[in-house]
């Protein structure tokens, strides 16, 4: 009997020694490559132990939230600015999500204090607040009388809230667990315990992606992250009529990969003329999917840009199936992931690079972006169900103005996350952050919107607070309610740095 305990006590030893050693070391010394929206929690889990792991040498201002936070706020301009303006030399961290919310950003305050921040700023939007899932739960249902513990139970929902189980499981546990039922408990138990649970649906995408950058064709992905192409190219690889780019080794002996649409050949073959100045190609496209090409050897003799010219587009407006996108951007082919690069990228779960997509609205007055923002966003919700989310939001703000405000879930968790801050006595800037007009226009004007105003306001105080630029980016900014286009981005840097720089002594 004692030899049975000790082999079970020496087993149960090992499973938790080589879980602790496998999933929460080894895996994160492993090279992260994944782009910012293809693993949002391993990126987050992965940007958490690298800072932890870096001697603090100067200020540090981390920068907490959602998407809102991360399309808003480039940590590199703004780090740029903050030295430049100021004479303040900082670092400038994310740890953002999409998805996140207040509750979740409540969760994580523990995790920041190893991390010593001088400043924490949290960018948040309508969105955060997770509103439009009472009229979806309920569609006779209002924010002002629903029950809490529904919401509540829904915002547990592996659906709507994956990183409960998955990075904040024994926390959630503590704050809400008594909203759990038992089967879900001992999942959050389970998930608590032990990593390879816990970590079982995200460590597997950033194993994939070192296997396919190294072994594969790098022709299913979900963000490009190759070289930036001169002429733009889009989030997920798509090219316009033309693109341009340095040959490389990895091209001269493997080729590279390109994706074809029916919408493009359209019955007929499609010529790509290829070529450097002084060598010219030509290659007939003729047939759909992914192709392999190859460059004429000649390109390989010097070191010049290479510019690849279709002979005609497609548009995803009038394409079908997978293909189908309300927008009028001219479409090329599709680039493999890594294309124009001996090795992919890593480390850059952070780092925002332009896309044809951010410069669609440049110099569009603003009549014709509304409508191409009504007709982009809202409309053909039978074709586009994920679009369904916005459409929801939409009509949240329609009804909520017609509300009284009600400050309860998410709003307390703010009031949290200030309190947490006030008590220790470090700055934490709190940013209603700048919304598109026009779904502004949707119930700015409500006394909901006005005392959910007040409310923000009401926490500032000590050492936190509270600033309100809803109105500070003209609609062209936007690529949708609350999202920054790049260069929306980089419009709204200065300002962002401005008051940020403020908030440190001379």
């Amino acid at each position: 009997m004692k030899q049975r305990l000790l082999l079970i006590s020496f087993l149960l030893v090992s499973l938790f020694a080589l879980d602790f050693l496998i999933f929460k070391k080894l895996q994160f010394l492993l090279p992260n490559e994944s782009p910012w929206n293809t693993n949002h929690f391993f990126n987050f889990l992965y940007e958490y132990e690298r800072i932890r792991t870096l001697p603090k040498t100067k200020k540090r201002i981390i920068i907490v939230g959602s998407s809102v936070a991360y399309y808003s706020i480039d940590a590199r301009k703004l780090k740029e600015s903050l030295l430049g303006g100021f004479g303040l030399d900082v670092d400038v961290f994310y740890l953002a999500y999409a998805g996140n919310s207040p509750l979740y950003v409540y969760l994580l305050l523990n995790w920041l204090d190893p991390l010593e921040p001088d400043l924490v700023v949290y960018p948040v939007n309508f969105i955060d607040y997770r509103l439009h899932r009472t009229y979806v739960m309920f569609p006779d249902g209002r924010n002002d009388s629903v029950d809490e513990s529904a919401v509540v139970r829904d915002a547990l929902t592996f659906e709507e809230a994956p990183q409960s189980l998955w990075v904040f499981p024994w926390e959630t546990l503590k704050e809400v667990g008594t909203s759990m039922n038992w089967e879900t408990r001992s999942q959050y138990l389970l998930s608590s315990a032990f990593s390879f649970y816990r970590y079982k649906d995200i460590y597997q995408q950033n194993l994939q992606n070192l296997i396919q950058h190294r072994f594969g064709r790098n022709t299913s992905y979900h963000a490009y992250a190759g070289v930036l192409i001169p002429e733009g190219i889009n989030g997920l690889g798509w090219t316009g009529q033309s693109f341009s780019f340095f040959p490389t080794e990895k091209i001269k002996n493997k080729g590279f990969w390109v994706e074809v649409t029916q919408f493009l050949l359209a019955g007929k073959p499609c010529r790509m003329e290829i070529s450097n100045g002084t060598t010219r190609q030509e290659i007939t496209l003729t047939r759909e999917g992914w192709v392999k090409l190859y460059l004429d050897p000649k390109f390989f003799l010097e070191k010049k840009l290479v510019t690849v010219k279709l002979e005609r587009v497609w548009f995803a407006n009038e394409a079908t199936g997978a293909y189908l996108d309300y927008h009028l951007d001219p479409m090329g082919v599709r680039l493999e992931q890594t294309f124009g690069l001996e090795e992919a990228k890593s480390g850059i779960q952070y780092e925002r690079e332009p896309r044809t997509e951010d410069f669609r609205y440049l110099g569009m007055k603003d009549e014709e972006y509304r409508k191409y923002f009504h007709y982009r966003l809202l409309e053909g919700l039978e074709k586009r169900p994920g679009i369904g989310y916005l459409v929801a939001l939409k009509l949240a703000k329609e009804r909520i103005r017609e509300e009284s405000f009600r400050p309860y879930f998410h709003f307390r968790y703010l009031k949290k996350i200030a309190d947490h801050f006030r008590e220790r006595n470090v700055r934490f800037l709190l940013i209603n952050n700048p919304e598109s007009p026009i779904s502004l226009d949707w119930y700015e004007d409500s006394t909901w919107y006005k005392d959910h105003l007040a409310y923000l306001e009401s926490l500032a105080g000590g050492s936190v607070y509270y600033w309100d630029i809803h109105r500070s980016l003209p609609m062209q900014g936007f690529s949708d309610f609350h999202h920054f286009t790049y260069l929306g981005m980089e419009q709204m840097n200065p300002i962002y740095a401005k008051r940020i720089g403020n908030l440190f002594p001379k």
